[in-house]
């Protein structure tokens, strides 16, 4: 039986660390090296590490950790502090972590090393090829020469963190990085602030309606939810999904172990109409919104979308599913994941039929068990981009 050759991959964190194992096994015998000295607080570090150890342990593979020494990586890039995300700093830290990965495979007597930092796209693939094939040289020793994120690494490793439930970082590591990240949050959120308030004094349906536009949220959130148009008790109480309908939709987040305001709070709320349509045919139920309606709120609902940068998007009922996917899209999508390109941005999508509709929309046994298939994709979204 032929061996395979012995490699140490660079850890940066455990999600990635996941697809770069499976894309490993076959070809090498292999070994993790956690190694990020520029991780700060020491608290963010631990628990990046448990999750590595776990990733380890679920698959397998030795871990290795590495000496947890800021000064020296504060020394490293001392001079560096004001370089902007992905400068100078950032280069002399992948140099920094993979000449120790490099050093480590040689003493440990491994014929490869390589490193999982390929898999974000906010990496650069050349710097990593570069200094790695320069330290290969120093070292004596190959680079694994490998861009982790095409084939869809990144996403994969999405569905990893999903599947063992990893935590997933929002910085980079170092405190510059999370500075520059409170930065642009601050910038986001109060871009947000400006906008509400110009969608709050919206008059373009005042000819044929008594305008109140009802949202709910802020900037990049995780989730993203629109409904129909609110109906008389969320314009009495100026929250969305805050009547009978609403709370029907709640009762299911909470079958999945989602209270409404952990959903509420890591959401933004919407309506492909904002204002309420009036009272239906019937003299009873609220009214569909009109085309002109639909219309005049389509270019407000491209920019709630644009601030709320949601990673999973929930649309409710046919009506909501069609002005988002298009005519063909409804309630023949309930059960499905679906990824589109949304106002030019990527998102994963859920379609659920109306919570008002509900007694009458699974009675046929083949809806229930869509409706059924759709709760079982949104537990497994909802684990994937929101913390519990």
């Amino acid at each position: 039986m032929i061996s395979k050759p012995k490699l140490l991959f660079h850890i940066c964190c455990a999600p990635d660390s996941t697809v770069v194992y499976e894309r490993l096994k076959d070809d090498f015998e292999t070994a993790g090296f956690f190694y990020n000295p520029q991780i700060e607080p020491y608290n963010e570090y631990e628990r990046r590490l448990v999750d590595a150890r776990e990733v380890s342990h679920y698959f397998g593979f030795p871990l290795i950790q590495g000496e947890y020494d800021i000064e020296k990586w504060k020394h490293a890039v001392k001079g560096l502090e004001r370089e902007p995300e992905r400068g100078k700093r950032c280069e002399v830290c992948y140099r920094l972590r993979l000449e120790e990965t490099a050093k480590l495979a040689r003493d440990m007597k491994f014929e490869y090393f390589t490193s999982t930092l390929s898999i974000s796209p906010h990496k650069s693939f050349d710097w990593l090829k570069n200094i790695g094939e320069e330290l290969a040289d120093k070292y004596g020793i190959r680079f694994l020469s490998e861009d982790f994120k095409k084939s869809e690494g990144f996403k994969k490793s999405l569905e990893w963190s999903a599947k063992l439930e990893l935590y997933r970082q929002d910085y980079c590591g170092c405190l510059y990085s999370l500075k520059n990240r409170k930065r642009v949050v601050a910038e986001q959120e109060e871009s947000y602030r400006i906008f509400a308030r110009q969608l709050q004094g919206c008059m373009r349906c005042k000819d044929f309606l008594s305008p109140r536009a009802i949202f709910q949220g802020g900037a990049s959130r995780p989730l993203m939810i629109i409904g129909q148009a609110p109906g008389k008790r969320e314009i009495e109480k100026g929250i969305p999904f805050s009547g009978p309908a609403g709370k029907k939709l709640w009762s299911w987040f909470n079958t999945l172990g989602c209270s409404e305001d952990h959903i509420r709070s890591n959401s933004y709320i919407t309506a492909v109409a904002k204002c309420w349509p009036g009272v239906g045919p019937n003299g009873k139920d609220d009214a569909s919104p009109s085309s002109q309606q639909r219309g005049n709120c389509l270019p407000w609902l491209e920019q709630e979308f644009s601030h709320a940068r949601p990673k999973l998007l929930i649309l409710i009922g046919s009506l909501s599913s069609k002005t988002i996917l298009g005519k063909e899209a409804g309630m023949n999508l309930v059960g499905e994941r679906v990824e589109s390109r949304i106002f030019n941005r990527k998102v994963s999508i859920i379609v659920l039929p109306h919570p008002s509709g509900l007694n009458r929309w699974p009675q046929m046994p083949a809806n229930k068990k869509k409706f059924q298939k759709a709760l079982e994709i949104l537990s497994s979204e909802l684990k994937r981009i929101i913390t519990f």
